[in-house]
């Protein structure tokens, strides 16, 4: 596993205030997360690039790779002088072998041929981009300010410069129903993107949203609702071969003082993985023959997802008539995600 250097440039360079968006509680100019789901009020913050990746180098020696993030703001909409500034001050660790690549997140509508071929030929590798969602009237009620096609556009720009392409999508917007999300997902898919990040929209104070949820007029998803299409659009991404890097914002006290509705929730991607072993193993009780006994052998590390918090898989089992029908048994040896069933 490769060492990854965070540095934040905050809110710069983004020239919309998204309805979804508080600057201080998301993009980190307190101590919540930014949009992209990065934790805010970090040490980072503001520091000169040379003195963090110094820093970070000097107390984690010994990675085969090293890659530098640029999180936070979009970068590509920066002023030109300030992008050229941020990415000069990692040639030299690039050019010495010890910082390998530079990572960087942005708005679709702030790509071009000739700005994708710049990053590459400075030594970015990833550009996560912004996309949030694939439905153009969903990306209106918004206020994001670009289209759908503008995405589209961006990850094909991205792939064609040679970078590795990551997205970020935020089930729940306004106007968003289940059926436009997955669609957005599958036509997501057909990019190949590199990851995946997936962040249900949450109602946070001061923002657009907030005063439309005062108003009754938006109603964020359900805890139960958010878990379980995230953990299909993950079954969908899984299945294509593509990493979902992340689900559900990064937890800090201050988001979670600052959020007002929605499904938010401080542990919420293992909430998704708990939902999914559910699933699969649901799925296998449904056609075990009466009278045999299921053994689930799963690495010891998926113990606490499979079983659920509170033990809420092993409650929702029994009351579907399987309590006593298995035997879970972890393994210390198996991979992290697999399973295998042997029935006796």
């Amino acid at each position: 596993m490769g060492l990854v250097i965070p540095l934040f440039i905050s809110h710069q360079g983004c020239p919309h205030q998204c309805l979804f968006c508080n600057q201080f509680a998301i993009t980190g100019n307190g101590a919540g997360n930014r949009e992209d789901g990065t934790p805010g009020n970090q040490p980072e913050d503001g520091d000169d690039p040379i003195t963090v990746i110094e820093t970070w180098l000097g107390r984690s020696p010994g990675y085969d790779e090293v890659q530098v993030a640029y999180y936070g703001g979009s970068f590509t909409c920066l002023d030109h002088e300030e992008q050229h500034r941020l990415l000069t001050a990692v040639q030299p660790y690039l050019q010495a072998g010890r910082v390998h690549s530079i990572r960087l997140s942005t708005r679709p509508d702030c790509i071009s041929p000739d700005i994708a071929t710049w990053l590459a030929h400075s030594g970015v590798k990833t550009v996560e981009l912004g996309v949030q969602s694939l439905d153009d009237m969903v990306l209106k009620s918004a206020r994001r300010g670009h289209s759908a096609q503008d995405s589209i556009t961006a990850m094909q720009i991205l792939r064609d410069a040679g970078l590795e392409v990551g997205v970020q999508l935020l089930p729940g917007l306004p106007g968003e129903t289940t059926r436009s999300f997955l669609r957005g997902v599958r036509e997501v898919i057909s990019f190949a993107p590199e990851l995946v990040r997936l962040y249900p929209t949450v109602v946070v104070e001061n923002s657009g949203l907030a005063q439309m949820f005062g108003r009754g007029e938006y109603q964020p998803l359900s805890l139960n609702k958010a878990v379980a299409l995230t953990r299909r659009a993950k079954e969908l991404f899984d299945s294509a071969g593509i990493t979902v890097a992340r689900i559900g914002l990064q937890p800090s006290e201050s988001l979670g003082r600052q959020v007002v509705a929605g499904p938010y929730h401080p542990s919420f991607g293992e909430l998704v993985a708990s939902r999914n072993w559910l699933k699969k193993v649901r799925h296998r009780l449904a056609f075990l023959a009466d009278g045999k006994h299921l053994y689930i052998h799963i690495s010891h590390r998926d113990m606490s997802a499979l079983v659920g918090m509170k033990k809420s898989n092993v409650r929702r089992l029994k009351a579907l008539g399987f309590g006593g029908r298995y035997t879970i048994i972890p393994e210390k040896s198996r991979e992290r995600g697999s399973i295998e069933y042997v029935v006796s």
